[in-house]
């Protein structure tokens, strides 16, 4: 699916990254129509004046989570059959009330974890009477976080600028001056 999407990139011979990004939001928003995303200005403004309600998990790679992340963010492994025993053991009992973002490079990975945690959540096994989780996708991701110059930090949690673009293919979205060598 992503494949495809960067060929029909190609195709339309675009080379502007701002133009990729608002592309490929469209199309992560088509490709996952029942999540929910909430926009990198409402997302800083949650972490700034809320935190303490959020829960962010970066749904990609370890290498790409040591170059830069979100501040507090949470590194988990979609691919893991863990998924369900880290909602069931980690998210539910400490997650009243709470605000679940997920992000990746731009928002597909992501968008593919939290449709399996919304589906988990409205499962038996997911049912909880006294917690009241929202799942959202970060839109554009980490991409368009770092291109409009908010706040990430690398492994040793210190401000950088650079994001792991997760392929080459992927690394047109952003401004060359934001790509970290991969």
């Amino acid at each position: 699916m992503a494949t495809q999407f960067l060929q029909e990139m190609d195709n339309l011979n675009i080379s502007d990254p701002k133009e990729m990004m608002s592309l490929a939001i469209k199309w992560v928003q088509k490709t996952f129509p029942n999540v929910e995303s909430v926009t990198t200005g409402t997302l800083q403004c949650w972490m700034e004046e809320k935190p303490e309600e959020l829960i962010i998990l970066d749904t990609r790679s370890a290498a790409e989570f040591e170059v830069s992340h979100l501040p507090g963010a949470i590194l988990i492994d979609p691919q893991s059959d863990t998924l369900q025993e880290f909602l069931q053991k980690r998210l539910l009992p400490e997650s009243k009330n709470k605000n679940i973002i997920c992000y990746c490079t731009v928002g597909y990975r992501s968008s593919m974890t939290a449709q399996s945690m919304n589906e988990f959540l409205s499962s038996e096994a997911g049912q909880t009477p006294q917690t009241s989780l929202k799942v959202y996708n970060a839109e554009g991701g980490l991409v368009k976080w770092a291109s409009e110059r908010r706040l990430m930090v690398h492994k040793q949690e210190q401000p950088i600028h650079l994001v792991h673009p997760y392929s080459a293919a992927w690394a047109k979205l952003l401004e060359p001056e934001l790509q970290a060598q991969i």
